[in-house]
């Protein structure tokens, strides 16, 4: 008969699993509570005392107006023609500077209801 010789057992293996998933319950924590900001627009936006939060519900589409003219659809610069390209079930939050042109800001909004989208939010800050 072969006789085999048993290793000592000296306690010292290290099993990683459960640190593993400590690591992936932290992180999947650290992403839900890191705070979300929705709409991060480059622009000074005018301030209301009324108004309410908007909740997500669809896509959305932000339209950026800068005080020179330049208009930024979800942060890429576009041209008025740009807007016919949103879908028209799309939800569209204009994000006007306060310093922008009233003619500039119905340019955009005449181009919104010639591409049929009716599902348009302006954003302000609080006052």
């Amino acid at each position: 008969m072969i006789e085999f010789k048993k290793r000592e057992d000296n306690g010292s293996i290290l099993d990683i699993a459960p640190l593993v998933d400590m690591v992936f319950l932290l992180l999947i924590f650290f992403l839900l509570t890191n705070s979300y900001q929705k709409h991060q627009v480059s622009v000074t936006l005018p301030a209301t005392k009324s108004g309410q939060e908007v909740t997500e519900t669809k896509k959305t589409y932000t339209i950026e107006i800068k005080p020179n003219g330049i208009i930024l659809i979800n942060g890429k610069t576009s041209t008025l023609n740009d807007i016919e390209k949103i879908p028209k079930t799309a939800e569209v939050d204009i994000a006007g500077d306060k310093n922008i042109s009233y003619q500039t800001f119905m340019k955009v909004l005449d181009r919104l209801k010639e591409a049929d989208i009716n599902n348009v939010n302006l954003l302000t800050l609080k006052e």
